[in-house]
């Protein structure tokens, strides 16, 4: 109870909105550079919001499913936006119905809100996680100005993704089952990623009920967790008449589990220079970091018995996944977005106690970084980020 009584108090909700303005004022930065180069370089900034995934979920939000599957002269399946989970662009088309608003910028408005309201479920996690005030702003601050920040800003689904994964954790921490369950639900419909997050809620749910705690609730969560992937995939699976329908159509993508032979392999080939480097190239250092920084990240909240132990089963299943899904290498940075706040918590708490100049050097410093990198990736570089 003392758990839930922190997260409702009058104070957390002051604290929160001052995670929210840090979150906004760091976004603001990023996404200002990020503009300003793409304007440099000649793009217009509708060109810029319909770069790579962004494009697929403002199209589906526009035209809808496709109604087949394409397939290559070889028999494999050619890319289709039937891969992408249908509830961002039904965010995206209500509000462009609602406000008249162009689908790109409905895309933006959606993110950001998403963005905001992650932020919040950022701050009020880790102070469930028992970190201090200065610790959850730090660990906001360090979210929001991360290399790929820009996922927040644009019509990707890594926002609405985050903010239903950290809110459900924060009801999962308070024992708030039936929350945490409709959240999950509501998850499972964004990202097929979240399966990572429906296993969490269900074994804790299970554990529950193995222990015969809070009634009917946990049974309840236990059942309603799953309910948004499986309606996702029969729902996508709808729209070409056959139930494995976004399975075939995910092969294309390379997403199939690989139990990590891909992801060692793409490493190996890296670490050996059979992966070629270009001069400005950081997106394979990038990778090599997320991934073996994730491991040492998930053996350092196992080690560390202040950490809730969900938790650690969370970013420890997302590391997983990440490895044993080979998928577009390039994009795995961006895959733990929404998972990097558990993590971010080994370095926040140290750098809470930096002098508040400090902070906001480093967090000012890496909202441009981050501004720069994302112009990169999506206004530069000819390859899915």
């Amino acid at each position: 109870m003392r758990v839930v009584s922190r997260l409702v108090s009058t104070p957390a909700r002051r604290e929160t909105a001052g995670a929210v303005a840090i979150h906004l004022a760091l976004a603001v930065i990023g996404f200002t550079l990020l503009l300003l180069i793409n304007r440099h370089v000649g793009h217009g900034a509708e060109w810029l919001l319909y770069r790579w995934d962004s494009g697929n979920y403002l199209r589906v939000a526009e035209r809808g499913y496709p109604s087949f599957i394409p397939y290559r002269p070889d028999g494999t399946p050619d890319y289709s936006r039937l891969a992408f989970f249908p509830l961002v662009p039904a965010l995206i088309r209500g509000l462009h119905l609602l406000t008249g608003l162009s689908y790109a910028y409905a895309g933006v408005a959606i993110s950001w809100c998403a963005a905001a309201v992650g932020a919040a479920g950022v701050y009020r996690l880790m102070r469930a996680a028992g970190a201090s005030p200065r610790a959850g702003y730090a660990c906001v601050a360090l979210w929001s100005c991360s290399p790929y920040a820009f996922a927040l800003w644009v019509p990707y689904s890594e926002a609405v993704f985050s903010a239903l994964l950290v809110w459900a954790m924060v009801a999962l921490l308070a024992r708030r089952w039936l929350t945490a369950g409709l959240l999950c639900l509501l998850a499972g419909a964004v990202r097929p990623t979240a399966v990572v997050l429906i296993a969490t809620v269900m074994l804790a749910a299970g554990w529950a009920l193995v222990h015969r705690r809070d009634g009917w609730r946990p049974g309840a969560a236990l059942a309603l967790a799953p309910l948004g992937l499986l309606a996702g995939w029969l729902f996508l699976g709808s729209r070409v008449g056959r139930w494995d329908g976004w399975f075939e159509a995910e092969r294309a993508w390379g997403q199939s589990f690989d139990f990590g032979t891909g992801t060692v392999r793409f490493i190996g080939d890296v670490l050996t220079y059979r992966e070629r480097w270009n001069a400005a190239d950081v997106r394979h250092a990038a990778v090599l970091a997320v991934v073996l920084l994730t491991a040492v990240g998930v053996l350092a909240l196992a080690l560390d018995r202040t950490v809730p132990r969900l938790l650690v089963v969370l970013v420890a299943g997302a590391w997983l996944l990440m490895m044993g899904t080979p998928g577009s290498h390039y994009s795995k940075p961006r895959f733990m977005l929404p998972f990097l706040p558990v993590l971010l918590l080994l370095v926040a708490r140290p750098l809470a106690r930096a002098p508040l100049v400090v902070q906001i050097c480093l967090y000012g410093g890496g909202a441009v970084v981050s501004g720069w990198y994302a112009a990169g990736l999506l206004a530069l570089f000819e390859g899915s980020p």
